[in-house]
């Protein structure tokens, strides 16, 4: 499944350049992403692409490894498992009572640079 890397990394720019990602020590105590997380929540669901988020999140959990690093931000130094950690909670804020895939058995997602019609398109299966 392709997806437009530069929407969800608009959606998770909630996360990693939030108020959690401002707090003095953000890993300490992720109820402190919460926020972000309702924030992200809003917009996707705004956007129509609260679906989508939610396999996006759940195939980056899932499968991190070189992938996750793209959406980090650049406000504060999240390496992989941090992202993993961040991502997850955001994941189990929105989605409550459901948990991530297991590591094989996420949809596989292949993000990439596409226009917003591209986009659209690629998309018009789930709506």
């Amino acid at each position: 499944m392709k997806m437009s890397l530069e929407v969800i990394k608009s959606y998770t720019r909630k996360l990693t350049m939030g108020r959690g990602a401002s707090a003095p020590d953000p890993m300490f105590d992720l109820s402190q992403f919460n926020s972000d997380a309702a924030a992200m929540l809003n917009e996707a669901a705004t956007a129509g692409d609260l679906t989508w988020l939610k396999i996006a999140l759940d195939s980056l959990i899932a499968n991190p490894d070189g992938r996750i690093g793209q959406f980090a931000g650049q406000q504060y130094p999240f390496n992989e498992q941090q992202l993993v950690e961040i991502f997850t909670h955001a994941f189990q804020q929105i989605w409550k009572g459901e948990t991530p895939s297991a590591p094989g058995d996420q949809v596989p997602v292949d993000f990439i640079v596409m226009s917003d019609q591209e986009w659209a398109i690629a998309k018009a299966p789930l709506d």
